[in-house]
């Protein structure tokens, strides 16, 4: 009918820019919990030194990544099902982490090298190791803990390795994140507290310790 044709090419979903071909990533982490806000000002004092002027993940963003379980056109709901029966079979109690050296890793773009601040803790790598095992034994193919790490900034400039003042933290969860890629996007898939595994957290995303 004239007036009523609609071109086939108006129903395409024309594909974002600045998102990759597999835009979905999903992945286990743990937060910074309190200590985001000292994370922040020693990223800044990092940034000053070495006149630095990238713009900072913002601190509720902060973490340290544990497994990663894949990059996907589409989640399949398989997914956060198969994940979440691993993350209750973690049986760990509350545990510190110490974030204690500043240096920048290679990276995959050369105008994207991440700095970042290294982690350190003998629970952290048996949390990492736990959910390698049990994502593993659900079928998901997913990527162990190597260098434990908490990104600051992305950059083009790297900086020289330093200590820093140590910063301690407590962790008393971890989560699973929807990455949208390309977004700058995170959308929690599920959090659980050490300790109590059964019993998932839900509401917004935020990376900090458990509220009173």
């Amino acid at each position: 009918m004239p007036g009523c044709a609609q071109s086939a090419f108006d129903f395409i979903e024309v594909p974002d820019p600045r998102r990759p071909k597999r835009p979905e990533r999903v992945f286990t982490c743990i937060g910074a919990g309190a200590a985001a806000a000292e994370v922040a000002r020693c990223r800044e004092r990092i940034k000053r030194d070495n006149a630095i002027l990238a713009k900072g993940i913002p601190p509720e963003r902060f973490h340290i990544s544990l497994c990663g379980i894949g990059d996907y056109v589409r989640i399949p709901s398989r997914v956060p099902f198969a994940a979440t029966r691993a993350a209750r079979r973690i049986v760990l109690s509350p545990f510190e982490v110490v974030l204690f050296r500043a240096v920048t890793f290679p990276g995959f773009k050369p105008d994207r090298r991440p700095t970042v601040l290294l982690a350190e803790g003998r629970e952290l790598r048996e949390l990492g190791d736990m959910l390698f095992e049990h994502l593993r034994g659900e079928g998901l193919k997913a990527g162990g803990l190597t260098t434990p790490h908490m990104t600051l900034f992305y950059s083009p400039r790297s900086i020289r390795p330093t200590d820093i003042e140590p910063i301690r933290f407590r962790v008393d969860r971890f989560y699973l994140i929807h990455s949208e890629r390309g977004l700058t996007r995170y959308n929690a898939l599920g959090c659980w507290l050490l300790g109590d595994p059964v019993r998932t957290l839900s509401g917004p995303l935020a990376f900090g310790s458990v509220a009173a």
